[in-house]
C-alpha cells in the first residue's frame, strides 16, 4: 500500500518536472527574450518582431510564457519568451496544416468575425484586417451595422466597416496588414471602410472615412505601386503610399491636411461641375483677339468647382472647407514639435522599424 503511494507520488513529481518542457517546446537557439516596455502590445511586438500579427501567434506565446495569464495585459519590466522569426513561421505553417479536429482553430471574438461577402470562396481577393496595437484612456469600438459600442481592447481584431471612436483625453494606434499605421486622436471617429488586397497581384485598396477629430497616419510602402490608401473627410480625399501625414476633421464643413513626409495627393470628394448651359463654342481656326499684359493674382482660395486634385509636398498643409481650398502653404516643423502629440507620433514612428512583411 505504501509502496503504491510513494509510487503515485513520484510519478506526480516526475508530472509536475515535466509541465516547463510542455508549455515551453522551442529550444533556446529558437526563442528571444524580450523585455516589455511602457507601449507595448503583444500585437505591437508582433508587428516590429515578424512583420505581422495573426491572434494564432497567442497559442505559442502561451505555451512559451506559462505564467501570461492574459495576452492583452502585459506591463512595463516584464520579459517573455518570442519565438525567432524562423520558428514562428514554422508553428503557424505546422497549426494551419494539421488536418481533422486536431488542427488549430483560431481562438476569435465572437464581434471579431469578417463580414461573410468578403470571403467568399473563388474570390481573388481577400479581406485584410487592422490590429489595435496600442490604447491609452477610453477607447471604443463597433462593427459595422452594430448600434452598440464597446470599449476596445489591445490586440482587437478590425474588419471593414468596423468603426472606432476615442473619447476626450484618451488616444488609439492600429496596424494595417499591409503595415501601415493609424493613430487617432481624442475626440476621433474613424470608419475602416474597405481593407482588401488581389492575392496575385498583391495590390491593396485602403479606405478610411475620418468623421471628426485627427488621425496621424503612416503610410507603408506597399510592393505593388498600384495599391492605394486614402483618408475621405467630409470634404476632401487624401490619397497616398509611403507617406506620413496629418488629417484633422474639426467639423463636417471643414479639413486640415499635414505632410510631414513625403507627398499626398488630395483630391476634390465632390462632382465635377457642370458647364454653364448656353456657353458659346469658339469654332476652331476662328480669329480671337489676344488681350494684353495682366497683373497676376496672390495666392487665393479657389472654390469647390474649380479644383480636382492638388499635390501637398513635405511640410505643406492645405484647408479644405465645403466652400473653398486654399493654396497649400508651409509649415514650421520645429513649431509643430511643440505638440506632445506630434512628438509622441514621431517617437512611434522611429521606434516602429519592422522587418519586410511575410508572403503568405
Amino acid at each position: 500500500m505504501k509502496h503504491g503511494r510513494l509510487l503515485r507520488y513520484l510519478l506526480l513529481g516526475l508530472f509536475l518536472l515535466s509541465l516547463p518542457l510542455l508549455f515551453n517546446p522551442l529550444n533556446a537557439d529558437e526563442a528571444q527574450l524580450v523585455q516589455i516596455r511602457k507601449g507595448d502590445t503583444i500585437s505591437y511586438l508582433g508587428f516590429k518582431i515578424y512583420g505581422m500579427y495573426d491572434p494564432r501567434m497567442a497559442e505559442l506565446l502561451r505555451q512559451e510564457n506559462p505564467s501570461l495569464k492574459d495576452i492583452d495585459f502585459i506591463y512595463p519590466g516584464q520579459q517573455l519568451r518570442f519565438p525567432k522569426p524562423v520558428a514562428m513561421r514554422k508553428w503557424l505553417r505546422e497549426e494551419t496544416s494539421k488536418p481533422g479536429p486536431e488542427a488549430f482553430q483560431e481562438r476569435r471574438h465572437p464581434k471579431e468575425e469578417p463580414p461573410k461577402e468578403d470571403i467568399l470562396p473563388g474570390m481573388q481577393v481577400r479581406a485584410n484586417k487592422g490590429v489595435v496595437t496600442f490604447l491609452e484612456g477610453q477607447v471604443q469600438s463597433k462593427k459595422g451595422g452594430d448600434p452598440k459600442w464597446s470599449p476596445a481592447r489591445p490586440n482587437q481584431i478590425l474588419y471593414e466597416k468596423d468603426q472606432v471612436r476615442v473619447l476626450a483625453q484618451s488616444r488609439a494606434e492600429l496596424i494595417l496588414d499591409s503595415q501601415s499605421v493609424l493613430r487617432l486622436s481624442e475626440n476621433t471617429l474613424l470608419t475602416l471602410q474597405k481593407l482588401e488586397e488581389e492575392t496575385v497581384s498583391r495590390k491593396e485598396t485602403t479606405r478610411m472615412d475620418l468623421s471628426l477629430g485627427k488621425l496621424w497616419t503612416r503610410a507603408a510602402k506597399l510592393f505593388n505601386p498600384a495599391s492605394r490608401l486614402e483618408v475621405r473627410t467630409p470634404t476632401a480625399i487624401a490619397g497616398v503610399q509611403g507617406t506620413i501625414y496629418q488629417v484633422s476633421v474639426i467639423d463636417e464643413r471643414s479639413t486640415n491636411i499635414q505632410v510631414f513626409e513625403g507627398a499626398v495627393q488630395v483630391y476634390n470628394p465632390f462632382p465635377p461641375a457642370k458647364a454653364p448651359a448656353g456657353g458659346r463654342v469658339v469654332p476652331r481656326g476662328e480669329p480671337q483677339e489676344v488681350t494684353g499684359p495682366q497683373e497676376v493674382p496672390g495666392p487665393t482660395a479657389v472654390s469647390r468647382e474649380e479644383w480636382t486634385r492638388i499635390v501637398l509636398r513635405q511640410f505643406q498643409q492645405i484647408t479644405v472647407t465645403d466652400r473653398d481650398i486654399s493654396r497649400p502653404t508651409a509649415f514650421d516643423m520645429n513649431q509643430e514639435r511643440r505638440s506632445e502629440w506630434v512628438r509622441w507620433n514621431e517617437e512611434r514612428d522611429l521606434d516602429f522599424q519592422p522587418p519586410e512583411k511575410p508572403r503568405s
